[in-house]
């Protein structure tokens, strides 16, 4: 059944038949990416670290960051080059035409569809995430809340064509989080019917924040390609035909899919 609406799907519908159109015709397109150059660190346990209402600001961050369990051993330098050099590495896999701010005199003059992609901010917060596990034994549901060490790395993007003749900017935001894996369950007691939690707790650490980070940064070259990829559609539509799908592409399987997860669009004309 899963493969014949997946056939139908790519059969009969226009959005996958130009964005195949698209692929295969080696979008001529150029983007110039101007990297963010500033890592904002935000330690969001107050109570942990110490803080108290009528702290002057300074000793606040001071405090938060001296306390956190992560931030203060993130590399702002690695994290950033991390990120850029594989977001950069992922769009030229995907036949984009490149562009940094040292080459932004010929970037103006390009022929092309061109692209202005300003990283303009990231941001690493450190907080507690809450995970609630339930289970029922004799007619009782039983709770048990835990409180995992968690990070997620929160990215703004503005996107806007060049020589659009007016404002056509977008500003796409990600969010993506880190934390413990916890491995839990109930279980009951057949004497004493007393029910307890069992549970163990694998950590995270600097180094899966850095892979996540790497990891990211082809994630969202892949998501700036469907960016470009669905203007196109959008632009090319049948007269009177309305969009059905926001189309992701895979560029390993050279595959289609209507997208499961992607930014979300703060603001714009999209």
């Amino acid at each position: 059944m899963f493969l014949s609406l997946a056939t139908l799907f790519q059969g009969c519908s226009y959005e996958w038949k130009l964005a195949r159109q698209y692929v295969q015709s080696g979008p001529d397109v150029a983007l110039l990416v101007l990297p963010v150059d500033y890592l904002i660190k935000s330690n969001l346990k107050t109570k942990e670290a110490g803080v108290k209402n009528g702290m002057p600001e300074y000793q606040k961050d001071s405090l938060l960051m001296a306390n956190s369990l992560f931030l203060k051993d993130v590399s702002d330098s690695v994290f950033l080059e991390t990120f850029v050099n594989s977001y950069f590495d992922e769009i030229e896999s995907l036949g984009i035409r490149l562009f940094t701010a040292d080459y932004a005199d010929s970037f103006l003059f390009t022929p092309t569809p061109a692209y202005i992609v300003n990283m303009a901010q990231m941001e690493l917060e450190e907080f507690y995430l809450e995970q609630e596990d339930s289970d029922e034994f004799g007619g009782y549901v039983y709770y048990k809340t835990m409180y995992l060490n968690a990070v997620s790395i929160n990215t703004w993007y503005e996107i806007s064509r060049l020589n659009a003749g007016h404002n056509t900017m977008d500003v796409l935001f990600h969010s993506f989080e880190i934390s413990d894996y916890l491995y839990g369950y109930f279980t009951e007691n057949l004497f004493s019917g007393k029910v307890n939690y069992k549970y163990h707790i694998s950590e995270m650490t600097v180094e899966d924040i850095y892979n996540d980070c790497e990891w990211l940064g082809k994630l969202h070259a892949s998501w700036t390609f469907d960016y470009l990829l669905n203007r196109y559609i959008t632009e090319n539509a049948p007269p009177g035909k309305k969009r059905r799908f926001f189309l992701h592409y895979n560029r390993k399987q050279n595959s289609f899919d209507p997208a499961s997860d992607w930014f979300t669009v703060m603001d714009g004309n999209e």
